[in-house]
């Protein structure tokens, strides 16, 4: 029992532990100080921060005991896995509920204890099954009758959330789902004929109006500012909020703008804006790279992987962590309009976190397998 322990430990990925370990820890300041000035008398701690930091151990837990099981033992349950993801999608379609502000998107799922949004699990359920797919045709990956199942593939999640009203997951789940053809080796003639359809049906949704409503409000309102200055107002304090904190900040919990709740979300979808004003560039940098961090050791687990599953697992986990990273600090730049995606480990959001670490804990397990298996050939 005690080598079992020793080798547990021995083989564990610590510096993917400590830099998710981190970015949680940062995460949880920046959300407490987000909702400090609104909370009730007698509280020590808002409902945000519980939930959030509930979901990071209950996670931490989860992605511990992941890594010690054999990655291709999970990715052979690829069949189950994607059954109970679509099947709670589909469930979501009819019994979800949604935010006041947003009646049109069904996405979470209200278990009386807390919300969960299945978007956050069927990402990591694409990811296994996907891989899976991927693996299996790897040695015909560019013949056409090889593209379009995983077209369809790709497709699915994409409609399920759509379905949800959850315009925001979409694009996570197209960005994951291109993004991992790239690094299975797919021919780059086929990523420009899929850029140049995804142009054509964005022109034709956008002419027959199927992009309606506050999404194409949204995104005229990057051209046309002075137009839509109300469309803007959370993108537009938000980037005050970040500029406002100069080099070093004006102090943990003494930013202007987050004490005083000029910044709509911004213990979710703008939680950069409370590293900036109150830790100023160096916060916010901090924050930046720290993901960094972790999705370059994500990737380069897969890189050392002993098999093309586990390459192919790690490769979709980082594109799912650099997606969500880049578009929600382009949504607090105003590079990209405003469609709810939170910024991975440090917004509030319990099922983010916590299928986060799930992800996490199968990039651990597959270095731990890895390591065991380069180990073997070695004294072999």
């Amino acid at each position: 029992m005690e080598q079992r322990k020793t080798g547990y430990f021995n083989s564990l990925d610590y510096i993917t532990v400590i830099t998710a370990i981190t970015a949680s820890a940062f995460g949880l300041m920046l959300v407490y100080s987000a909702t400090y000035s609104t909370l009730k008398d007698g509280a020590l701690f808002s409902s945000d921060v519980r939930s959030m930091f509930i979901s990071v151990i209950l996670g931490l837990g989860v992605a511990l005991v992941v890594s010690n099981v054999d990655y291709e033992i999970i990715s052979k349950y690829w069949p189950v896995i994607a059954a109970g993801c679509v099947g709670l999608m589909v469930f979501t379609m009819f019994f979800g509920v949604a935010p006041s502000a947003r009646q049109d998107a069904r996405s979470w799922l209200d278990l009386k204890v807390f919300y969960f949004q299945p978007s956050e699990l069927l990402k990591v359920g694409f990811i296994i099954s996907f891989s899976y797919h991927l693996d299996r045709v790897k040695n015909n990956i560019n013949r056409i009758k090889t593209i379009v199942p995983l077209v369809i593939h790709g497709m699915i999640p994409i409609v399920l959330v759509i379905a949800t009203g959850d315009a925001g997951s979409a694009l996570i789940f197209m960005l994951m789902f291109i993004g991992m053809l790239f690094f299975a080796k797919v021919n780059i003639g086929y990523f420009v004929a899929g850029i140049c359809a995804l142009i054509v049906g964005f022109a034709v949704a956008w002419r027959f109006g199927i992009i309606n409503g506050i999404q194409r409000e949204r995104i005229t309102a990057l051209f046309y500012p002075d137009l839509y200055k109300d469309t803007l107002y959370q993108q537009t304090n938000g980037k005050i909020a970040l500029g406002s904190g100069g080099f070093s900040g004006q102090g943990y919990l003494n930013g202007t703008m987050t004490q005083g709740g000029l910044v709509p979300e911004n213990q979710n979808d703008m939680v950069l804006t409370v590293a900036g004003e109150e830790f100023g560039y160096i916060g916010a940098m901090a924050v930046i790279l720290i993901l960094l961090v972790l999705i370059l050791k994500v990737l380069n687990t897969g890189l050392h992987a002993r098999d093309n599953v586990g390459y192919l697992m790690c490769s979709g986990i980082s594109v799912m962590l650099f997606a969500q990273m880049f578009i929600n600090v382009g949504m607090e730049l105003s590079w990209l309009p405003c469609i709810g995606i939170t910024l991975p480990l440090f917004s509030a959001g319990g099922s983010s976190s916590l299928c986060i670490y799930l992800a996490l804990g199968i990039e651990m397990s597959v270095y731990r397998y890895s390591k065991a298996h380069g180990n073997a050939l070695l004294y072999n």
